[in-house]
């Protein structure tokens, strides 16, 4: 009978084992690369492409090189990051544009209201103003209309000229 130890021996040198191992490393080393160049980004570095990713290796070797080496044309110069302080600041301000450009927003969007309402009320009055006048015209005329003689008969003078008065504004008449 096998011990429990031997049993796993046994499966670790399968196939199937060796498959398991191999795609959890890989797994595990690209959840770490992700960390690794999401902290890169907000520690303020340049993110490295993928051909630099790769080649990586081979420029870490000759890296110590090239700064020692001062006749060599491929000096890498690294990258300055941003102090926490700096970057707390710029987004401080862009938060602050972003601020008064809706603040600039709300007030023009305000001013345009106050300008709508505005004309919005000065029609109003103006069709006021001419419901007035027209009445007062029919009031007037009207008045000239039911005019009566001392025996209390209509007055035909005041008839004739509105009528007249009408054919004469009237296109159909004066062409």
């Amino acid at each position: 009978m096998a011990t429990s130890k031997q049993q796993f021996n046994r499966k670790k040198f399968t196939k199937e084992y060796k498959v398991k191992q191999i795609q959890k490393n890989i797994t595990k080393r690209t959840r770490l690369k992700k960390q690794y160049l999401k902290a890169l980004k907000e520690e303020g570095y340049s993110i490295p492409s993928k051909e630099q990713l790769s080649n990586s290796k081979k420029s870490d070797l000759n890296n110590n090189d090239d700064i020692l080496n001062p006749n060599n044309d491929t000096v890498s110069i690294p990258i300055r990051k941003k102090s926490v302080k700096d970057l707390k600041e710029e987004k401080r301000l862009a938060g602050k544009a972003k601020i008064d450009e809706k603040k600039r927003l709300k007030k023009e969007r305000l001013k345009k209201q106050r300008e709508e309402r505005e004309m919005r009320r000065q029609k109003e009055l103006e069709r006021i103003k001419l419901s007035k006048e027209k009445h007062l015209q029919r009031e007037k005329r009207s008045k000239r209309l039911t005019q009566k003689t001392r025996t209390g008969q209509p007055l035909m003078g005041p008839k004739i000229s509105d009528l007249l008065e009408r054919i004469k504004k009237d296109d159909v008449y004066t062409k």
